[in-house]
């Protein structure tokens, strides 16, 4: 997991609460998008859209940062696949038979930690309003 993860349970605002579960829901819904008799590039190309939206109203949600400064630019998202790798990596960590919570929690710090990454490298984000609360922070014991 690594170590500057700015996610937490512990002191987190109803809206980060919300913007982390949507977070989560997205990538199982980007992930399943991918397979299925029913799978398609629209509805993959649907799932992808619904977890970059998701990022950055996870990242509002966590820095307060402003609704309308929002940008997905088609091209970078087309380059950027760390935030898909992240959501197929924690979708999967919570299945087989290796997966525990622990397993799973790894997920969505990864899962958060890249979304966060992800919106503060896009050009509208701006990355002068990280927040600083200690209660943002990982605890030594990764929860």
């Amino acid at each position: 997991m690594p170590s500057n993860v700015r996610v937490s349970s512990v002191g987190d605002s109803h809206a980060m609460g919300r913007g982390r579960l949507k977070l989560k829901l997205a990538a199982i819904a980007y992930v399943n998008s991918r397979h299925g008799i029913d799978s398609d590039a629209v509805l993959t190309r649907a799932g992808r859209v619904f977890l970059h939206t998701a990022a950055f109203e996870y990242y509002e949600a966590l820095t307060g940062a402003p609704h309308h400064k929002r940008s997905i630019d088609p091209q970078r998202e087309s380059q950027d696949v760390k935030l898909d790798l992240a959501a197929i990596a924690y979708v999967n960590a919570r299945h087989g038979i290796d997966a525990d919570a622990g397993l799973s929690r790894a997920g969505l710090a990864l899962l958060c930690s890249i979304a966060i990454e992800y919106c503060e490298a896009s050009t509208h984000a701006d990355p002068r309003k990280r927040p600083i609360d200690p209660h943002l922070q990982l605890d030594s014991n990764g929860i």
